[in-house]
């Protein structure tokens, strides 16, 4: 049995054969392709949107990537993040890109308030969406649309479309190098319980292509600049607040501590799962005021506390069990941690 063979046993049950065809139709007309990701766009989203990008190019298919804004700086080793477009930084001609595209790919995101600025031109656009993503509760705004919660990340979708649609062979050195970092990031280096035996097979078949992961996870992990260490250490020292009984942790910013620490963005980056790592912490919040007025949330947790059923009801967002986002606007940093300890408070009791 050859490793593609062992693991299409276990590919998602979302690439039916109708899906692939469907897609590989659309593929098939020489369209014009562009491929988006979320605002604020983490290592599964950039991850996702590059490993498809060169699948593409190695089957002789152009696509052009346009994100929403920037991604943190520890992800700028990835190959071909320097031909991504923004939005933020070239608002009409991005918009153009997608109003002239012939097929949209929305990856790791569920609903196109997701896409933050985009979210317009990818409701308008005349193109056919194609969504691939695992968060949640999608809305029905694409064509075609391959959703799967359990898996724990679009990196490991798209490996299983290589896988399923026969061009795992495509598969070359750059797209395994941007799948695998997807993957790592969105499972917290394969801790959240996504991850299945299935995950790890995909790893193992990247690693035989001659991934070398060491040299991503250095990239990724270990790459900070010393006013990143120095605000999370302020954070963790000065804005943590636990609740023992309950088992939760909440650190919120506001931008006077941001521009202390001289902060750009990603800086807060994994400053939640810190959080989520001190003994007895269950729940875990991270805020972060963006602009006044917005603060931006971030909510992980263990076992079976379900942080995206408390962010879909109380802070605008969603995700998974484990690991959510959030968004409070039209409050200030103080107002908005009232307004998280009186939910925590009612959440609180509701468990008792």
């Amino acid at each position: 049995m050859t490793t593609e063979e062992n693991l299409l046993r276990k590919v998602s049950v979302g690439w039916t054969p109708q899906v692939l065809q469907a897609m590989q139709e659309l593929l098939d007309g020489g369209s014009k392709i562009a491929i988006t990701a979320h605002r604020s766009p983490d290592g599964d989203a950039v991850g996702s949107v590059l490993g498809l990008f060169h699948l593409f190019a190695a089957q002789g298919l152009k696509a052009s990537v346009v994100l929403p804004d920037r991604f943190a700086a520890f992800l700028d080793w990835m190959p071909g993040a320097a031909s991504i477009r923004f939005h933020s930084e070239e608002p009409e001609a991005t918009e153009e890109i997608i109003g002239t595209a012939d097929v949209l790919f929305c990856l790791d995101y569920n609903a196109p308030d997701r896409a933050g600025s985009l979210a317009e031109v990818i409701r308008t656009c005349s193109a056919k969406r194609i969504m691939i993503d695992h968060h949640r509760d999608p809305d029905a705004f694409a064509e075609l649309m391959v959703s799967d919660p359990l898996c724990g990340s679009t990196c490991e979708l798209i490996c299983d479309w290589a896988l399923s649609s026969g061009c795992w062979s495509d598969m070359n050195l750059e797209a395994a190098q941007c799948l695998y970092t997807g993957i790592v990031t969105d499972t917290g280096s394969f801790r959240f319980p996504s991850v299945t035996g299935h995950t790890h097979a995909v790893i193992a078949a990247l690693l035989d292509l001659g991934l070398n992961h060491a040299e991503v996870h250095e990239a990724t992990f270990d790459d900070q600049s010393l006013s990143r260490v120095q605000l999370h250490g302020f954070a963790l020292s000065e804005r943590l607040k636990i609740w023992e009984e309950a088992g939760i942790g909440v650190i919120a910013l506001g931008l006077n501590d941001l521009e202390r620490f001289n902060y750009v963005s990603g800086d807060t980056e994994g400053l939640v799962n810190r959080i989520l790592g001190i003994r007895g912490v269950q729940m875990a919040i991270f805020m972060r005021e963006s602009d006044p007025g917005k603060v931006k949330m971030s909510l992980r947790s263990k076992g079976m506390v379900d942080v995206q059923a408390l962010a879909s009801a109380h802070f605008s967002g969603g995700g998974h069990t484990n690991a959510a986002g959030g968004v409070l606007l039209g409050l200030s940093l103080a107002d908005a941690k009232a307004q998280v300890d009186a939910v925590l408070e009612n959440w609180i009791i509701e468990q008792r």
